[in-house]
């Protein structure tokens, strides 16, 4: 095969899984709205009131809360990296599809949320939103090394797309210990993703300069 021909097949594959990502997402939307309570889920009598029925099921409302900000958040974070290349191959795909499937992951934490112990839902929710960045910045590094970016990229856009891609993971992993510490530790500690992104800036400028 030659090398043209090898390159549009990599396009195309490119293509198909920037596809297969949208349907992901989508998947993941109809999912957090079936989390939604129903009429016949409510131990009230009589008429349901919409509200009423929110009010009853508040933890479910937060849950839906929660899991639609995380879809667009990762929607569009996995739109800047396919945006970014120009074509894939194997291991990135399969990475990016693992990247996904820990999107999903992480859906399911929040989902039962309201029913496991608080420890074991902030512990459940880093490991997955780490597992989430490691997959997808495995994805990134490995395409840099294999040369599948896009043609036109800046570096200032490289190393963007390089602090988005590893920042957030190691901040997560940061916040693992702090689960089992309490809630607002736990909160507190995402404020590690400030100079974790802070370090990797300086770096990748550092790294620039040398080259």
């Amino acid at each position: 095969m030659s090398d043209s021909s090898h390159e549009g097949t990599a396009r195309s594959q490119l293509e198909r899984l920037s596809v297969l990502t949208d349907v992901v997402y989508g998947v993941a939307l109809v999912l957090v709205v079936s989390w939604l309570p129903l009429p016949e889920e409510s131990r009230s009598t009589g008429a349901v009131w919409l509200f009423d029925l929110w009010a009853e099921y508040s933890n479910n409302i937060i849950a839906v809360i929660i899991g639609l900000a995380f879809t667009i958040i990762y929607w569009i974070r996995s739109n800047t990296l396919m945006t970014a290349l120009d074509r894939t191959d194997g291991v990135h795909t399969g990475l990016t599809i693992a990247s996904v499937f820990f999107l999903l992951l992480l859906l399911y934490v929040v989902r039962v949320s309201a029913e496991v112990a608080a420890p074991s839902r902030r512990a459940g929710e880093s490991v997955a939103v780490a597992l989430i960045g490691i997959a997808a910045g495995a994805a990134w590094w490995w395409a840099r090394r294999k040369d599948l970016v896009r043609e036109g990229i800046t570096k200032e856009e490289m190393l963007g797309v390089q602090i988005e891609a590893f920042a957030e993971p190691l901040a997560a992993l940061v916040t693992l210990p702090f689960a089992f510490v309490g809630e607002l530790a736990w909160n507190l500690s995402w404020l590690a993703y400030i100079p974790i992104a802070a370090f990797l800036r300086r770096r990748g400028a550092k790294d620039q300069e040398t080259l």
